[in-house]
């Protein structure tokens, strides 16, 4: 799972869980935001949304490199 903690706040956790959202934790506080930094549900009511965006942005690595219209991995 992508994560990193909030380089201006080291206490924040942001993690990507597997409903493709954005997971922070803080203590006992948490927040659920989408990858734009949306907030969804929780405690935590503010996210950083560039952060948000750097966590939840991890391609399939079997089609990071396709063009449209290919079917092939390029190498």
């Amino acid at each position: 799972m992508a994560s990193m903690t909030h380089p201006f706040d080291p206490d924040s956790l942001y993690q990507l869980d597997d409903d493709g959202n954005i997971r922070i934790t803080n203590g006992n506080r948490v927040g659920i935001f989408t990858t734009e930094g949306i907030w969804i549900s929780g405690d935590i009511k503010q996210a950083d949304p560039q952060l948000c965006v750097w966590v939840g942005n991890n391609p399939d690595p079997a089609t990071a490199f396709q063009r449209p219209g290919r079917s092939q991995k390029v190498d």
